[in-house]
């Protein structure tokens, strides 16, 4: 069959319910023609034929799309739910407009956490164990570790979370992954982090802290970057720039605190990859090498 009698065959598979075969029709189709509507029949035949985890896989590729209206939000978490991916499902919620039906989803949610505190309790015991002693892992494995806990309810991601940010011996980056989701949770209760440079501990509402990147002194880098290679040597500007996003990750929430000067930021960034030679010198240009060069040793840990 061409693409378009495959698409006329999923539409009828469709309107006469046949899910299993509408769903491998879509599939087809969508290896060719990936562009959201096609998604959403896609996604809407899975969850229909209780393909849960393809269905939350697809979605999450259009994830605007699921975020537009209440139906469509309503059919990407009723797959997360069913995965029992409790986590990312309570995020898409959250992501949305406060409304009536914010409301009824998070009914609907807390029905689905205390349904599995009830039938798999040892299953959300043991993962929960195995998140609290993430620091215990490699730190190359705890991008895996941070996926499976999005399987704990809410309230046991949250008692865990609160441990992971104050563990010192926990990656820094992983440390801010954790404080991230909370902040996409929208946790409106003050926790503590123990931060980067320093012991020093913050106490910080993960709802009120801004997007990643989005902050004054991160655009602030990012202008000064593409200023000063965006037309030169794009090459290098595209490296750096992802360099640069793996520091503020670092940094978040308080690079304003260490970035006082985007601009010797910048020179030292670019001394520390290719040699060029820093023309600023002092106190502040001396801490914001070591802290630097502090962040590379760090993502040198990530790989052993």
């Amino acid at each position: 069959m061409t693409v378009s009698e495959t698409q006329l065959a999923a539409e009828r598979a469709s309107q006469a319910q046949e899910w299993s075969k509408a769903a491998s029709l879509w599939e087809q189709v969508y290896q060719t023609q990936q562009t959201a509507p096609i998604n959403y029949h896609l996604v809407q035949a899975l969850v229909a034929d209780q393909q849960y985890v393809a269905a939350a896989s697809y979605a999450s590729e259009f994830e605007a799309q699921y975020l537009a209206t209440d139906g469509a939000a309503e059919l990407y978490i009723t797959a997360l739910i069913a995965n029992h991916d409790f986590i990312m499902a309570r995020i898409v919620i959250m992501a949305r407009k406060s409304s009536g039906w914010t409301k009824t989803m998070l009914a609907t949610l807390a029905a689905a956490e205390t349904n599995a505190e009830q039938t798999v309790a040892t299953t959300l015991t043991t993962t929960m164990r195995h998140f609290y002693h993430l620091s215990d892992q490699p730190a190359r494995q705890h991008a895996d570790s941070l996926q499976a806990a999005h399987h704990l309810t809410y309230q046991r991601y949250l008692t865990a979370a609160k441990f992971l940010l104050v563990d010192p011996f926990l990656h820094p980056l992983t440390r801010v992954e954790v404080l991230y989701t909370l902040y996409n949770l929208r946790v409106p209760e003050m926790v503590k982090m123990q931060w980067l440079l320093n012991d020093e501990m913050l106490t910080l509402c993960p709802a009120k802290l801004s997007v990643f990147g989005q902050d004054e002194t991160s655009m602030a880098v990012y202008r000064v970057l593409k200023a000063r290679l965006g037309n030169q040597d794009v090459f290098l500007y595209e490296n750096l720039r992802e360099l640069l996003q793996l520091q503020l990750m670092y940094l978040y929430p308080q690079a304003k605190v260490v970035i006082t000067d985007p601009a010797a930021w910048i020179d030292v960034l670019i001394w520390q990859q290719t040699g060029q030679a820093v023309t600023v010198t002092g106190a502040e240009i001396e801490k914001m090498m070591k802290i630097q060069q502090k962040i590379q040793q760090f993502s040198l840990d990530l790989q052993q």
